[in-house]
């Protein structure tokens, strides 16, 4: 069963659910724009070995795990599943709901939150492109019979 909802529910929405979370908790009372300098004030600086502080904002790691996620949630999306067009469904839903988010809603319109919004439209197309890709390599509908083949070859003779 807990299987099942990893394989339906886009990973991506990890890092949007916290970062939902977190706009909605912090900019309740003192505003959005508190929130927005907050989610972008560097954590914590990290001094590179030119010398130079690199300052690390919640944002960033927030767009960090998205990267993260994002390249997991590509390569396990290679392959048919049963739930695959559930999946895809959800992936749309998300990347529309973000998009709507960024324009819509003033703690959303940041920085961080287009990124996450960038990876969400990369994950459904991405995700669309390689199983339409897979599935004419013999994955799907022309099982075995290479690229550019289908099921229905056989009865053109």
């Amino acid at each position: 069963m807990l299987r099942r909802f990893f394989e339906m529910v886009p990973i991506l929405a990890v890092p949007i659910a916290l970062y939902a979370l977190f706009a909605l908790m912090l900019s309740g009372g003192d505003g959005v724009e508190t929130f927005a300098q907050g989610i972008e004030k560097p954590l914590t600086f990290i001094t590179l070995p030119s010398g130079a502080p690199w300052a690390v904002s919640g944002g960033d790691l927030l767009v960090l795990m998205g990267l993260v996620i994002l390249f997991f949630e590509l390569t396990r999306g290679v392959g048919v599943s049963p739930y695959a067009i559930v999946h895809h469904t959800l992936a749309v839903l998300l990347a529309l709901g973000c998009l709507g988010a960024f324009i819509a809603i003033d703690a959303f319109s940041t920085s961080s939150f287009f990124l996450l919004t960038v990876m969400c439209w990369l994950d459904m197309v991405g995700g669309v492109i390689f199983n339409i890709a897979s599935a004419t390599a013999g994955g799907g509908a022309g099982r075995g019979k290479g690229r550019g083949h289908s099921a229905y070859d056989d009865y053109e003779n």
